[in-house]
């Protein structure tokens, strides 16, 4: 059984297509899925910040926490 987008769930529930307990279903599998999206999305930033440090690291740069200057506007 795949998931429904809580948009498709919303009209199924309305329309009385789908029971209390279905939509329920549902909706946990729709967490499920956002908590594994979320918990690989922060590995990926950890992992990231990981590897700038290293090149930090390796390059000898100083890191500049307030990040890149922005260019000066043309005109």
């Amino acid at each position: 059984m795949g998931t429904l987008t809580p948009q498709e769930l919303l009209k199924q529930w309305r329309l009385d297509k789908m029971t209390v307990d279905m939509a329920i279903g549902h909706i946990l599998q729709n967490l499920v899925d956002m908590q594994r999206a979320y918990d690989a999305r922060n590995i990926s930033i950890y992992n990231l910040r990981a590897d700038v440090d290293s090149l930090i690291a390796h390059t000898g740069m100083k890191p500049n926490p307030k990040g890149r200057k922005k260019p000066p506007k043309k005109g």
